[in-house]
């Protein structure tokens, strides 16, 4: 697929204002989508290698950690915070990274809902300290990246398309998973008031 077909896809998805040049070609997506689609890549790798994709939902110190790197890179969208390409694409990143995280986790948590499983028990510290290191890892990312690369736009473009893809199955997964178990809750309600109908018309 051509750089040409490639900007002309994402052009649906990405105003493509300032963008990174690599190998002399721009590539298909501006420097926060592609720190957005690169982060949830990166995080894709993290949570498949390190299993904690069957985790579920991060507890607190992870979701304040999270929190945190929404804020700053909501703040960083809004031109309140920081300008520049490293600033913009460590934005994304975090916006990427816990996108993934949180889409994955909420399908791992309803998945288990509907089977009326057990809670996931808390991350154990590794998986935590891990997730807490993301983001000064993915800011430092940013800092490389805008200072050392020039070549690879083959590589950076695959990334764009990795990233793109799992966040959309994250999503469909999620969507998914949640909507087996409301249906799960429906037939549990329904089930319970059953009884109560007839032995009240007795």
């Amino acid at each position: 697929m051509s750089a040409e077909t490639l900007a002309a896809v994402f052009s649906h998805l990405c105003g493509q204002g300032r963008v990174f040049v690599v190998d002399g070609c721009a590539l298909p997506v501006c420097e926060r989508c592609f720190g957005l689609y690169a982060g949830a890549a990166l995080t894709g790798l993290w949570l498949l290698a390190s299993g904690t994709w069957r985790r579920g939902l991060p507890d607190r110190p992870v979701v304040l950690a999270n929190v945190a790197m929404l804020l700053a890179a909501l703040a960083g969208g809004l031109h309140l915070v920081g300008a520049g390409p490293a600033w913009r694409l460590t934005c994304g990143l975090w916006t990427g990274h816990v996108a993934l995280l949180w889409l994955i986790g909420a399908a791992g948590h309803f998945h288990r809902a509907a089977r009326n499983g057990p809670p996931h028990p808390p991350w154990p510290l590794p998986l935590r300290l891990q997730a807490l290191a993301a983001a000064p890892a993915l800011a430092l990312l940013a800092v490389l990246f805008t200072r050392l690369v020039a070549t690879g736009w083959v590589l950076w473009t695959a990334l764009i398309l990795l990233g793109a893809a799992a966040l959309l199955a994250a999503l469909l997964s999620a969507v998914l998973a949640m909507g087996v178990w409301l249906v799960a809750v429906l037939r549990k309600k329904t089930s319970q008031e059953m009884p109560r109908a007839e032995n009240g018309g007795r």
